[in-house]
């Protein structure tokens, strides 16, 4: 990496209440990698102007890292700052876009499982789709998400950076046997096949958790059998199906608009 003396910071000095110095290689392996989780268990990493901020206003920060002109900008939040050249904090990120500010965040306990409209991930193997169903959830109310076994974590960075760390705001939970959760839920299983019901005739007013399933095949069988009703978007002719982020957004976008107090 290039040498931190062209950052020009005092060792362990601060600025805006924060902590600053200049990154370490040690700092800097955290940070690194799409693909490989180098950062400690029970944290994860998030990146860009948007995510950092959150990650800070919920106080979950352990560490930023960024480049040198974030320093004075970050809010005094009294964390860790490493500061590297550009040219490292972008080899770091492995993005043109990336807005060379990150954070390396503590995954907060969900607690337990409570609320009135819930939402279920079973097999969706997409970070990217998961992260955009968790920032749905986030937009329009969702009190908590049960994320079975062979889904995406909505902790990995790519799902962090498109959900916009939704899940600081959403209660995430890990059941072991996503069915056995289920089986005792009100659930409706968003699905193409069997006995459906259109969406827009589903009370969504009572309480109830939506099931979303893997793009090819949906929902599993048991988490299907676990599930009261499956409900449909109906489609144009010719065209079977959305994507289930857009789909989710749909059938929460529905939740919500039942949900909405009557105007005065």
């Amino acid at each position: 990496m290039e040498s931190n003396q062209a950052l020009d910071l005092p060792p362990g000095g601060g600025t805006a209440g924060n902590r600053v110095s200049a990154a370490t290689p040690e700092d800097l392996a955290a940070f690194t990698s799409l693909r490989e989780r180098h950062c400690p268990a029970g944290h994860f990493i998030g990146e860009g102007v948007r995510v950092v901020r959150r990650m800070l206003e919920a106080g979950c920060v352990a560490q930023v890292l960024c480049s040198e002109e974030w320093v004075e900008r970050l809010p005094a939040a009294g964390v860790e700052v490493r500061v590297a050249p550009r040219e490292s904090v972008d080899r770091v990120a492995g993005l043109r876009i990336h807005q060379r500010v990150m954070a390396l965040g503590r995954i907060p306990e969900p607690g337990p499982v409570r609320g009135s409209l819930l939402v279920a991930l079973d097999g969706i193997s997409s970070a990217e789709n998961v992260g955009s169903i968790l920032r749905t959830c986030a937009a329009f109310g969702v009190e908590g998400v049960l994320v079975g076994p062979g889904t995406a974590s909505p902790w990995h960075r790519r799902a962090v950076r498109v959900s916009l760390a939704a899940g600081l705001r959403v209660p995430v939970h890990f059941p072991f046997d996503l069915a056995a959760v289920l089986a005792v839920l009100p659930a409706y299983a968003a699905h193409l096949y069997g006995d459906l019901r259109e969406y827009t005739q589903v009370d969504f007013t009572q309480p109830c958790c939506l099931v979303f399933g893997g793009e090819a095949n949906g929902p599993s069988e048991r988490v299907l059998a676990a599930c009261r009703l499956a409900i449909h978007i109906p489609m144009a002719p010719g065209w079977d199906c959305l994507n289930v982020a857009a789909s989710a957004a749909v059938l929460l976008a529905e939740a919500r608009r039942q949900r909405a107090p009557p105007p005065s």
